[in-house]
């Protein structure tokens, strides 16, 4: 098992720092560090990629700057559709770039978030959980 943690430290709270994007993305997406490319430093994450950033709390297109979320309570873009049941449960990366899901990938890397904290797509976004499972 390995850990792919790419977090600046900070106490409690919301930790965020600004980041240049590598490609267009929407607030609530998953980050990972650039594959290819010479705009930025941050894309799109997906299970079948081996690390995860941060979450994108602005929209931003390729080359400008966005804050980024790498600690604490944010909302995250999920595939489901989520419910007052799944409150609580694990968060994973989605094998759709950008996206979380509270399912566990079958396939690509099983890489976990955080826990759910609203149907709103909140997560504790924590950078100790975000581990590659497989």
């Amino acid at each position: 098992m390995a850990l792919y943690r790419f977090f600046t430290s900070s106490g409690g709270g919301l930790t965020e720092i600004d980041i240049t994007l590598n490609e267009n993305v929407s607030q609530g997406d998953v980050l990972r560090a650039k594959v290819a490319g010479a705009h930025g430093v941050a894309e799109k994450a997906s299970s079948n990629g081996s690390s995860v950033f941060g979450i994108a709390k602005e929209t931003g297109t390729i080359g400008n700057s966005i804050k980024m979320a790498q600690i604490g309570a944010v909302q995250v873009n999920f595939v489901d559709s989520l419910t007052s049941s799944d409150i609580g449960k694990p968060v994973y990366l989605s094998s759709t770039l950008g996206q979380a899901t509270i399912t566990v990938p079958t396939a690509g890397n099983v890489i976990r978030l955080g826990d759910l904290q609203a149907t709103d797509g909140t997560i504790i976004l924590n950078p100790n959980s975000i581990v590659n499972l497989q």
